[in-house]
């Protein structure tokens, strides 16, 4: 059998293979045979009908098949979107003879319009996780501001408690003080009396200081009252500090852990997006 027979059962042969090869593919995809100067068969698809080729189409020097039994290695090319419709992966390679001449090639064209729309959505995931990571980290800054505001806060609240348990203490005095000085009062009055009339002067001192123990306890009692208040409201303070705090506590917690989800999220959106690029 001459060279020229050997070329053509080989073509021939993988012409037959053809449908085989193609059902192989999981996509729809174009596959072409060619000898070295123009196609022998294409299997269309739906995918590729804006695809202006058919048997006996000629090679041209920017095809992957004219590159590929020229280069004698396989070819790689990718078609954009805006020349056919679709977005294009085109691999050519090339048909050896028993020789080991090239005798034509052998193309697939797949629809990489999933790939692409895949790579895109993992770009815009990944830039919407960067974005939202950016965002929950000064969230978490916040909230670890937030949670030593607090702590002052509540520092601030147990000093304001100690000085009004020291102000009750003071007024404890103040008023051991005024009851003191009633008891004088009521017993410089009764030295009076029994002075008769040379004891009208003390009398009157004695009515003094009477007058100003009383004034003096119902001061006292008058502040003790403003002090138990505000111990009062300083402990619903308290109440609503301590649970603020642990809010802000467990937020901040929170926050951690989503930020490292959104970080996860966002390697993962990277391992996608490589692997789109490889499909």
């Amino acid at each position: 059998m001459d060279k020229t027979n050997l070329q053509h059962d080989v073509l021939k042969t993988m012409i037959q293979m053809a449908p085989t090869i193609k059902a192989l593919f999981s996509d729809d995809v174009l596959l072409a045979i060619s000898d070295k100067e123009q196609a022998l068969y294409i299997s269309t698809s739906k995918d590729f009908s804006n695809f202006e080729v058919g048997i006996g189409y000629q090679l041209q020097p920017y095809d992957p098949q004219y590159k590929a039994i020229r280069s004698k290695q396989t070819e790689t090319i990718i078609i954009p979107e805006e020349l056919y419709g679709i977005a294009t992966k085109v691999i050519a390679a090339p048909i050896f003879d028993e020789q080991n001449e090239v005798i034509g090639s052998i193309c697939i064209s797949t629809n990489t319009s999933k790939q692409t729309n895949l790579h895109q959505a993992a770009e815009q995931f990944a830039a919407s996780s960067q974005e939202i990571g950016a965002s929950t980290e000064q969230l978490a800054v916040s909230a670890t501001n937030l949670n030593n505001f607090m702590e002052q806060v509540l520092l601030a609240q147990q000093n304001l408690t100690t000085q009004v348990e020291s102000s009750a203490k003071i007024l404890e005095m103040i008023n051991s003080v005024a009851k003191n000085t009633r008891i004088l009062g009521f017993n410089a009055g009764i030295e009076a009396a029994r002075s008769g009339e040379h004891g009208k002067g003390f009398s009157v001192v004695a009515k003094e200081i009477t007058k100003l123990a009383d004034q003096s306890a119902d001061s006292v009692n008058e502040i003790r009252q403003l002090l138990n208040s505000m111990k009062d409201k300083v402990g619903e303070v308290t109440q609503t500090i301590d649970e603020t705090l642990t809010i802000s506590t467990s937020q901040s917690s929170s926050i951690i852990e989503i930020s490292q989800a959104i970080q996860h999220l966002a390697k993962i959106a990277e391992d996608i997006e490589e692997l789109a690029q490889t499909l």
